[in-house]
C-alpha cells in the first residue's frame, strides 16, 4: 500500500464488544492518512495497538490484513472470552444475566451450581425419606419445601462464594486472557499477540537467554512487536489503565520505573513468548531493592515492552477479565523493612478513569487532526421521526447511526440520560465520576468536529458477549461508515480556524490571571522579588542566572497581558466560540 502524504492521530473509546466497529474505520482512514499517534482505552486500546501494528507493517499489507479482521470477529467474538475452569459456572451466570435477565438467571442457579445446591438440599432429602418410611404426607410436604428452598439457597451460596472468595483470590476476574481448556479458538491475549505480529509482518525468532533456560522448555521464541519497534518508525501508541491500589490512572507506556512484574504470574495473562521477551529485555530486581526476589521479579520497563501488554492492561474489565498485577515498593512507609516489601498493585480497566482520552496527543495549534471515534447509547428522541422508526424496526443504516457535528452549533451540549431505579442511579454516579472530564472535553469547539460517534442499542456491543453474527456485521459496517464520514466531512483548515479562536481566548484569560498575580503583594513579596531574593531549601542550587531568566520571561508575559488589556477582551467579543476551555497545570498520567 502507498503511504499517504497526510498524517493523523486517532483516539478510540472503550466499550468491550463495541470495539468491533473499529477495524473498518481504521482501514478506511488508512487510505487517506498515515497514523502517527494512536491511543485508546479498553476495546479502543486493542484497536490502537492493532492500528499501530498495521502502520508498522503498511508496506507488507498491514491494513489489508486489518480489513479481513471483521470476518474473523463476526463468528469468533465469544471465543475471546475464556474463563478458567473454576469460573466457568460464574461466566455462564454472567452471560445468562446479560442475555436472558435476572429472574431466569436466579432460577438457574441450583442447576449451574448443582454441587452446592445438592449439599444444601440434603436436609430436605432426609425429611423426604423419613416421610416415605412413615407414610406421613405432611412431613413429605415439609421435606419437599425444604428440598426446594435449601437447594435454591445452596445454588445462591455457590455463586456468592465464587464472587466473594474465589474472585479476589484470582485477581478479581474470571478470564485471565490466555487460552483455557475446553474452548475453541484463541483467548484475547493470545489472539491479540498473533494478530499484532501478523499485521506488523513480524516473524523473527529469538534465542532464549541462558538465565531464562531453567524457566522455559523452549530454546527459541517468536519476538513480539514492541514499543521500541514502533518508535523506530515514528509511531507512538498509548493506552490508559487504572491502578486500583494507588487510586489513579496511568498512561501506558509509563514514564517511571517504579513497578516490577512477577514472571510466573504474568504467564497467566500473556503468551509465554511475550513474558520471555519481557524478561530477556528487562533487569531482574535485586536484593538491594526488595527482600527475597528469587529471580521472579523484573522491572516493568518501557521501550522493549510488547505492544500487546498495553492493550491487555487497559482491557481488564472488572470481574470479566482479571486485573494485571504489578508490584512496587511504597517509600511513603517510614520503616525501611516495610519499604522493602513489594506491594501488589492491581491494574484494571482504563475506562474506570478515562474511557475516551481524547486529550491524548493534543497540542497548541495542531497541523494534523487527532480524530476520535466514540460510542454512545442510542436515544430515538434525538432522531427525526422517520429515522427513529427505522431504528425501532432495525431497518436503519449507518447514515442514521453515525454522526459527526461539523456545523458550528452541533454537538455543543452533553446529552441527558434517564435514571430508572437504584441500580441505574448507582451506575449514573459511577459514570459521572469517571467520565465527566472526557465528556466536557469532547464538546469543546476544536474537538467535537473531529469526533465521530456511533450510536448503539442496548443489545449491541458493550457486555453483549453473545451477539449473533448479523449484529456484529452491522456494527462493523457502522465502523466503516464512521471512517468514511471523517474522510468526507472533516476539513482540516476549518478545524485549525476553530482551534486558534478557542486557544487564543484561553491564553488571554490565563495570562490575565498570571499578570494580576505577578505583581501582587497580598502575600508579602511579589513573585518578581521572590524569584531573586528567596532562600529556598528546595531547588537551592538554582543559579542566579536561571533565577533572572525566569524573572525576565515572567515579566515579559505579564507585560504582554497588560498590553492586551488596553483592547477588547476576546472572550466577550461578538460571535466568538461559546464553549470555553481553560489552561492549567494537570498531572501527567504517565509519571
Amino acid at each position: 500500500m502507498t503511504t499517504p502524504k497526510d498524517a493523523c492521530d486517532i483516539v478510540m473509546k472503550g466499550g468491550i464488544t463495541s470495539g468491533v466497529v473499529y477495524p473498518l474505520a481504521i482501514y478506511k482512514l488508512s487510505q487517506n492518512y498515515r497514523f502517527e499517534n494512536i491511543g485508546g482505552t479498553s476495546a479502543g486500546a486493542i484497536a490502537a495497538v492493532m492500528t499501530a501494528a498495521a502502520e508498522y507493517g503498511r508496506e507488507t499489507g498491514g491494513f489489508e490484513k486489518i480489513k479481513a479482521l471483521p470476518e474473523d470477529l463476526s463468528t469468533t467474538l465469544i471465543d475471546k472470552f475464556q474463563p478458567t475452569p473454576q469460573f466457568t459456572p460464574l461466566f455462564q451466570v454472567t452471560r445468562m444475566a446479560i442475555d436472558e435477565g435476572l429472574i431466569k438467571t436466579l432460577r438457574s442457579l441450583p442447576f449451574i451450581y448443582w454441587r452446592t445446591a445438592l449439599m444444601g438440599a440434603v436436609p430436605g432429602l432426609i425429611v423426604l425419606l423419613l416421610s416415605a418410611v412413615s407414610a406421613n404426607w405432611a412431613l413429605g410436604l415439609l421435606g419437599l419445601l425444604l428440598f426446594l428452598l435449601l437447594g435454591f439457597g445452596g445454588g445462591v451460596w455457590g455463586a456468592v462464594r465464587q464472587i466473594t472468595v474465589d474472585l479476589p483470590a484470582a485477581n478479581y476476574g474470571m478470564c485471565p486472557g490466555t487460552n483455557q481448556p475446553g474452548f475453541k479458538g484463541s483467548a484475547i491475549s493470545d489472539w491479540m499477540t498473533d494478530k499484532i505480529d501478523l499485521f506488523a509482518g513480524l516473524d523473527e525468532k529469538m534465542a532464549v537467554p541462558d538465565d531464562l533456560k531453567s524457566f522455559t522448555a523452549v530454546a527459541t521464541y517468536k519476538r513480539p512487536l514492541t514499543i521500541r519497534d514502533l518508535k523506530e518508525k515514528g509511531i507512538t501508541v498509548a493506552t490508559v489503565t487504572t491502578d486500583l491500589t494507588s487510586h489513579r490512572p496511568y498512561k501506558l507506556p509509563m514514564d517511571n520505573n517504579l513497578y516490577f512484574f512477577k514472571r510466573t504470574e504474568f504467564m497467566k495473562f500473556f503468551p509465554e513468548r511475550v513474558v520471555l521477551h519481557m524478561c530477556a529485555t528487562s533487569q531482574p530486581v535485586s536484593n538491594d531493592t526488595i527482600d527475597n526476589p528469587d529471580g521472579e521479579f523484573y522491572y516493568f520497563r518501557n521501550d522493549d515492552l510488547p505492544a500487546v501488554v498495553l492493550a491487555r492492561m487497559s482491557l481488564s474489565f472488572p470481574f470479566l477479565f482479571t486485573t494485571v498485577p504489578l508490584y512496587r515498593c511504597d517509600y511513603t512507609f517510614k520503616d525501611k523493612q516495610d519499604q522493602r516489601k513489594p506491594v501488589k498493585s492491581h491494574f484494571s480497566d482504563g475506562g474506570i478513569s478515562s474511557n475516551f482520552p481524547v486529550h491524548f496527543f493534543d497540542q497548541f495549534l495542531p497541523h494534523t487532526p487527532t480524530f476520535g471515534i466514540a460510542l454512545d447509547e442510542i436515544e430515538p428522541k434525538r432522531f427525526f421521526p422517520e429515522d427513529a422508526k427505522k431504528i425501532e424496526t432495525g431497518t436503519d443504516e449507518a447514515d442514521v447511526r453515525v454522526r459527526l457535528p461539523t456545523d458550528i452549533g452541533g454537538g455543543r451540549l452533553v446529552p441527558t440520560s434517564g435514571i430508572g431505579g437504584v441500580v441505574s442511579f448507582l451506575m449514573a454516579m459511577f459514570n459521572s465520576a469517571k467520565d465527566w472530564q472526557d465528556s466536557l472535553q469532547s464538546i469543546l469547539t476544536g474537538y467535537r468536529e473531529r469526533i465521530v460517534t456511533v450510536s448503539l442499542k442496548n443489545e449491541e456491543g458493550g457486555l453483549n458477549l453473545s451477539m449473533p453474527a448479523e449484529k456484529v456485521e452491522k456494527l462493523i459496517a457502522f465502523g466503516e461508515a464512521a471512517g468514511q464520514r471523517l474522510i468526507d466531512d472533516f476539513v482540516l483548515e476549518e478545524h485549525r480556524w476553530r482551534r486558534v479562536l478557542v486557544e487564543m481566548t484561553a491564553l488571554e484569560e490565563a495570562l490575565a490571571n498570571f499578570s494580576e498575580n505577578w505583581t501582587s503583594t497580598k502575600a508579602g513579596q511579589s513573585y518578581e522579588d521572590l524569584l531573586l531574593t528567596y532562600k529556598s531549601g528546595a531547588y537551592s542550587s538554582l543559579s542566579d542566572e536561571t533565577r533572572r531568566m525566569i524573572r525576565d520571561r515572567a515579566a515579559a508575559l505579564a507585560a504582554l497581558s497588560k498590553d492586551w488589556a488596553h483592547g477588547d477582551c476576546l472572550a466577550a467579543a461578538k460571535n466568538m466560540p461559546k464553549t470555553r476551555s481553560e489552561i492549567r497545570n494537570t498531572a501527567h498520567m504517565g509519571d
